[in-house]
């Protein structure tokens, strides 16, 4: 049979307008457009695979809350007039600030962790910072009149012995070692005070508007949840680098048996119904059920794993939830206040018991709720963006970049002052 161009146009055309090439065509648009959303939306998400490097370093409102931050500093009768910590603080907050080479972040770090706080809050939340070089005069914001605006500022209260030892760490540029002295030290430091809650910062941050009263919800809802309560500490701050689709989801681990079930599925199910509805056998023909089940419903759910899981189930991070795993970093970890004598002498017996060098603190943090076997616990959306590019512990740069929260640059002002006025008339 010779073929022709007419024959092989008739018969494309005969397929394009049949009820499986309209249906392969109609699922195709539905494709490229659900893909194009998908472009524009989940660009932030980096292990999405529509995640642009372009532009996702660049701050938005981290530039603006570093600017209100910086300004309510820079307005020393403002900062001065605020009231500070009531007798009975509800919350600790520790800053352990060193000076570093190149830009120094910690003074819009204090500048957004205070500004926006009402009176009532402010009342509720002890400010202390350690200045935590051997010589605190060396730091930028050393002596600095806003200074007093806190509850406790200064260097280390302790003999010449341990500061020659401290001296010594920095000088070896054994960073893991002295950030363990300086984190034992202001844990220390704030469970003097008697708040019930102690919260580790690191300077390197920004705080957005409604932290605070925010993370009081967050520590009501745990106190009042059975299923939260045996838990180490509450993370303020974590990055979406860690939440992505690993071996351990069955539905990424096994994608060939979830494209297979839903196409034999989605086969079965439309062979029912045109059984069942004898009208549409001629829509739903058989090459229209094949398109339908080997082509559309597969190629939905891989542009759903291309979104990646973080996108995909924001629900997961909303609010107060587990994350025993995959947790980074130190930035900003609350503990409550009775977990902090015995995780202290654990430190302090470190080299003791197990003769092993020290950890980053994060993952010595973590390895000790391990053996007590208790919960970590996250808060989201993150209240704080990390924004040290230079880690003052010899950290590389690119380690710097990837920890952020990405969607953290999305806030928009009003809508978190507006968040804010409403949730502290239930303070």
């Amino acid at each position: 049979m010779l073929i022709t161009f007419s024959n092989v146009r008739s018969l494309a055309l005969h397929s394009a307008f049949s009820p499986a090439g309209r249906a392969f065509f109609i699922s195709l648009a539905c494709w490229l457009l659900a893909f194009t959303y998908c472009r524009f939306k989940f660009w932030r998400d980096p292990h999405s695979a529509f995640f642009k490097s372009d532009h996702v370093y660049d701050y938005h409102y981290t530039s603006y809350r570093r600017s209100q931050g910086l300004s309510y500093l820079s307005n020393t009768s403002t900062a001065l007039a605020a009231p500070k910590a009531s007798s009975t603080p509800e919350i600790c907050a520790a800053f352990v600030t060193v000076k570093r080479e190149g830009e120094q972040y910690f003074d819009a770090a204090l500048g957004s962790m205070l500004e926006g706080l009402t009176e009532d809050e402010r009342k509720k939340l002890y400010v202390a910072i350690l200045f935590a070089d051997p010589s605190p005069e060396v730091h930028p914001s050393w002596g600095k009149e806003w200074l007093r605006a806190v509850d406790w500022s200064g260097g280390y209260e302790v003999g010449e012995d341990v500061r020659g030892y401290l001296r010594g760490l920095m000088e070896r540029k054994e960073y893991k070692e002295k950030g363990v002295f300086d984190y034992l030290y202001t844990l220390e430091l704030c469970h003097r005070t008697g708040a019930p809650y102690i919260l580790m910062l690191e300077d390197d941050i920004i705080i957005a508007d409604s932290w605070f009263i925010k993370t009081l919800h967050a520590l009501r809802h745990i106190s009042s949840t059975p299923a939260l309560s045996n838990y180490l500490y509450l993370r303020l701050f974590y990055t979406e680098t860690v939440m992505r689709w690993r071996q351990t989801d069955f539905v990424y681990r096994r994608m060939d048996f979830v494209l297979l079930s839903s196409a034999l599925t989605t086969f079965l199910l439309l062979h029912s119904i045109r059984r069942c509805k004898p009208g549409l056998r001629m829509s739903l023909d058989t090459p229209t059920l094949l398109v339908l089940s080997l082509a559309t419903v597969p190629s939905f759910i891989i542009l759903l794993f291309m979104i990646g899981k973080y996108s995909l189930f924001p629900h997961l991070t909303q609010g107060v939830f587990i994350m025993n795993r995959y947790g980074c970093c130190s930035q900003a970890l609350l503990f409550p206040r009775n977990r902090v004598p015995p995780m202290v002498q654990w430190f302090r017996d470190w080299k003791g018991v197990n003769g092993w060098p020290y950890w980053n603190t994060d993952v010595m943090i973590d390895y000790y709720a391990d053996q007590i076997k208790v919960d970590r616990l996250a808060l989201g959306p993150q209240v704080l963006q990390h924004v040290g590019l230079k880690s003052s512990r010899d950290n590389s740069e690119i380690n710097g970049r990837s920890t952020r929260a990405f969607w953290f640059e999305e806030y928009d002002p009003l809508v978190l002052r507006k968040e804010h006025d409403q949730l502290v008339k239930t303070l």
